[in-house]
């Protein structure tokens, strides 16, 4: 025992300026380099640092979620792992979700310069009709119909079986109530109203599909990050609100990705190295 604190005495997992050996950086993962923009700082007078942050926060939740999901299926699900795994990635997705959409509501309101204060809660369900909103005030229909797609399904899903923003966190909220998944028949969290099977079950199975799911993810990764990145380079580098102008952005990406194609080695076998490939080239 006392050896076992001694050695952990001598582990630093955070390491300062002096201490990181930059001969070796592949050891260290680098907290602040991208949000070190220089963008002003996070305050209220100046809401750009937040909308670019939240961008960049989200790319890494999401990417995660497709590492973790994509983990798992290439497996085969060996073990059984996904009935605990789920919980972290579905997490993932709900956050990265959340902080996409809180930069793309954000981004809108500071280019049009409503004075909406910044979005701080963890409402997906009313951030998504507010996005929708707002991008059909600018007759943007045709982004709505492209970027939010995919999207509107997952946060569908998510509304029909009655999630809350802590169910991937937690198995009982704060005051004891149930999750969806854990509540038995009758009781309002659960959203299964009646038992189809016929099966005596006090508490019906709730199971994800992990290829519907997969699926869904990488929809929401092409087709929403492209109108938050877009949102965020018109605050950056100038550009106007229109679906003229977001197929514009699109094309570009399109040509870029075109480029990344041509560039791999077009593996069969999908394994580790092949998928963190796609999710640096694709998401970060």
């Amino acid at each position: 025992m006392t050896n076992r604190v001694e050695k952990t005495n001598e582990m630093k997992i955070f390491c300062s300026e002096d201490e990181i050996n930059y001969n070796q950086s592949n050891n260290y993962a680098f907290l602040n380099w991208c949000f070190d923009d220089a963008m002003g700082g996070n305050d209220k007078s100046n809401p750009v640092q937040t909308i670019n942050d939240n961008f960049e926060m989200g790319k890494a939740y999401m990417a995660n979620a497709v590492l973790g999901l994509y983990s798992i299926l290439y497996n085969r699900n060996r073990y059984c792992v996904a009935d605990m795994l789920v919980f972290p990635i579905l997490f993932d997705v709900w956050h990265g979700v959340e902080l996409w959409l809180k930069s793309s509501i954000n981004a809108i309101h500071f280019l049009i310069h409503s004075g909406e204060k910044l979005k701080n809660n963890h409402g997906i369900y009313e951030y998504l009709n507010i996005l929708k909103c707002e991008l059909s005030r600018l007759n943007m229909n045709k982004s709505i119909e492209i970027a939010l797609s995919e999207l509107s399904v997952l946060i569908e899903e998510l509304k029909r079986v009655n999630a809350h923003f802590d169910f991937a966190r937690y198995s009982f909220g704060r005051n004891g109530e149930y999750q969806f998944y854990n509540a038995p028949l009758g009781e309002e969290k659960q959203w299964q109203k009646k038992n189809m099977s016929g099966r005596e079950s006090i508490i019906p199975n709730t199971g994800v599909d992990l290829q519907v799911l997969f699926t869904i993810l990488l929809g929401v990764v092409e087709n929403f990050k492209d109108l938050v990145e877009y949102l965020t380079l018109v605050i950056s580098e100038g550009g106007e609100l229109s679906d003229e102008a977001y197929m514009e952005h699109l094309r570009i990406c399109k040509k870029f990705e075109e480029h990344i194609n041509q560039d791999s080695d077009d593996k069969e076998d999908m394994g580790i190295e092949k998928i963190m490939e796609l999710i640096y080239s694709y998401i970060l």
